[in-house]
């Protein structure tokens, strides 16, 4: 390890797989919506009784709180919407301000920097309908703090069905090809039969919890919340070029 007399200039990381994941998220932030790949839009055909001319556009993005444009805070903004919707409300019990919005604009609380947090989307027809708070630890753990589906004007948008799965596993694509090992969640008690019947999730050991947040020290827990983890499956190449720049999600 090298003797750091002093901080770097500029940004500076802790190791080069830190600074190569940070790199291909920048890409990702600049890049904006993307269309899902037609796998994903086949489970939503399929699922919905779509067919291919029904003229619903179904994207999914990624953006940064701490870095956003004023078109991607209009996008946020909904996100912060679908957050207080589905969930009770988040409360720091010491200033009693709701986390909710620091977290999704990478704010600052008590020396909480929720900077480091991205905020994963999926829009139909440029609606946000489903979003996923994540933030990733080198190559050892991400996490997935919130996450959450629009509910309250479903009928009247025509949301899909099917849509935070795909969302889902955008985010696990992306992270497979990060070589992350470990997706952690605070999961409550009404949600905990979904994430570890539905998605595979198990209830991490209270000796194993202690260790990640020793190593992960920002990690994100809530009260009355279950922390799970899931392993990340392998991500599958198509070429080495690809491999050291775009993120295959097909």
């Amino acid at each position: 390890m090298d003797d750091l007399k002093e901080l770097p200039e500029g940004k500076w990381f802790c190791s080069a797989d830190c600074k190569w994941i940070h790199s291909i998220l920048q890409n990702l932030l600049n890049a904006g919506a993307e269309e899902l790949p037609d796998s994903s839009l086949d489970i939503l055909k399929k699922k919905n009784n779509m067919v291919a001319d029904d003229g619903i556009d179904v994207r999914w993005m990624l953006l940064r709180g701490k870095d956003s444009s004023r078109e991607d805070r209009a996008l946020l903004s909904q996100v912060v919407a679908i957050f207080h919707e589905c969930f009770d409300p988040i409360i720091d019990s010491e200033t009693g301000n709701d986390l909710i919005p620091p977290m999704v604009y990478g704010g600052n609380i008590r020396g909480q920097d929720f900077g480091g947090l991205y905020c994963a989307i999926l829009t139909v027809n440029s609606i946000v309908v489903s979003a996923g708070i994540i933030r990733i630890f080198g190559q050892d753990i991400a996490e997935l703090p919130l996450a959450a589906t629009h509910t309250g004007y479903q009928a009247r948008l025509n949301i899909l069905q099917g849509h935070f799965q795909i969302l889902y596993d955008c985010i696990v694509k992306l992270l497979a090809f990060f070589h992350v090992k470990t997706l952690v969640l605070p999961a409550a008690d009404n949600a905990k039969p979904m994430w570890t019947n539905k998605f595979g999730f198990k209830e991490i050991p209270e000796v194993q919890l202690e260790n990640y947040k020793q190593t992960c020290w920002q990690m994100i827990t809530f009260d009355r919340t279950s922390m799970l983890q899931k392993p990340v499956p392998n991500c599958r190449i198509i070429n080495q070029e690809q491999a050291d720049s775009d993120v295959p999600l097909q």
